[in-house]
């Protein structure tokens, strides 16, 4: 058996730390894997098939797209759901209508999140690998999943219909939100409809003001003021003002203060009236105080420039992905 046969039955190993290797390890080969892995997932008999169609979706080749589609269909619910996330990652429209048809799978949930404990359902994925490929045409069939009795299904819905974004889409999705209570990720939901380039965000926020959960309603006028009032990029802060200055004329360097304008006129007498033994003591001074002067200023610590300008943080860079 060779090293990439080796690395697909690990994949069905009980222990998750050497599953997790040997997926890194066929990524790491790529395309070299994608063969032996599509013949494994098309081995009706093999243990490790759903963990081979996530790794197909991770590995990002276009010849994994017929069999996932065929695995669609497969009686295992657990190939279904992994089949569904994989053809979300690959993006490619030859599975739309078999993902339409996998949005009303039946089949009881594959597992539960370990994160969050939902159930994990064909349907859901379904919803978002249509939502990935912005799928107008699943508009309709995503719209009876709003109403579906499984949460996860609801909000998987909704993500795919806010990321495709037509006036059909949006208006399904102010009318659904209207009608949800609390159990939703209100703040991500809000984001990415407010992040939308499309003028309709207005209306469904303003309409979410009234919504009668007051977390909800906070969180849209938080968000239709970011939308009414949009803060455009590489703004600036405004300048510092500069310091008064003095009308006053300076007549000697600030840096020796009065006191050196003293010494300095005291010498100059005691140069001009002094005797001779004065006057090198005047000399000695007159060369010393220089040097004082720009010792004091080397060791006197500088206070860095103020910036030309700042740059406000952009309000796109807080937690959600571009729709």
């Amino acid at each position: 058996m060779d090293l990439i046969a080796r690395l697909i039955e690990q994949l069905a190993s009980d222990d998750e730390v050497v599953r997790v290797q040997a997926g890194e390890l066929l990524l790491q080969m790529g395309s070299a894997a994608v063969r032996p892995l599509i013949d494994a997932l098309q081995n009706p008999r093999h243990p490790a098939r759903p963990m081979i169609a996530a790794t197909l979706g991770q590995l990002g080749d276009k010849r994994a797209v017929e069999p996932l589609i065929a695995a669609l269909k497969d009686p295992d619910k657990a190939v279904r759901y992994q089949a569904a996330l994989a053809l979300a990652k690959l993006k490619d429209r030859r599975a739309l209508r078999p993902l339409i048809h996998a949005l009303f799978d039946e089949m009881p949930p594959v597992g539960t999140d370990p994160l969050t404990g939902e159930p994990l359902l064909v349907r859901a994925a379904a919803a978002q690998a249509l939502g990935e490929l912005r799928a107008t045409e699943a508009v309709p069939a995503l719209k009876v999943l709003l109403k579906d009795e499984e949460r996860p299904v609801r909000f998987a819905a909704l993500q795919a219909l806010i990321r495709i974004g037509t006036p059909e889409a949006l208006q399904a999705v102010s009318d659904a939100l209207m009608g949800e209570r609390s159990g939703l990720p209100w703040e991500g939901l809000l984001r990415r409809l407010a992040r939308l380039p499309v003028p309709e965000k207005r209306g469904i926020l303003e309409r979410l003001t009234q919504h009668p959960e007051p977390q909800v309603a906070t969180l849209a006028r938080q968000f239709l003021q970011e939308v009414t009032n949009p803060q455009p990029d590489g703004a600036s802060l405004p300048l510092p003002s500069p310091p008064p200055t003095s009308n006053k004329a300076v007549f000697f360097p600030r840096r020796f203060g009065r006191w050196g304008v003293a010494m300095f006129l005291g010498l100059a007498l005691l140069i001009a009236w002094g005797g001779r033994w004065s006057r090198w003591l005047a000399a000695i001074l007159v060369v010393s105080l220089p040097i004082v002067a720009w010792v004091r200023r080397r060791s006197t610590p500088k206070t860095p420039m103020p910036p030309q300008s700042l740059s406000l943080l952009s309000s796109t860079s807080r937690h959600e992905e571009t729709p």
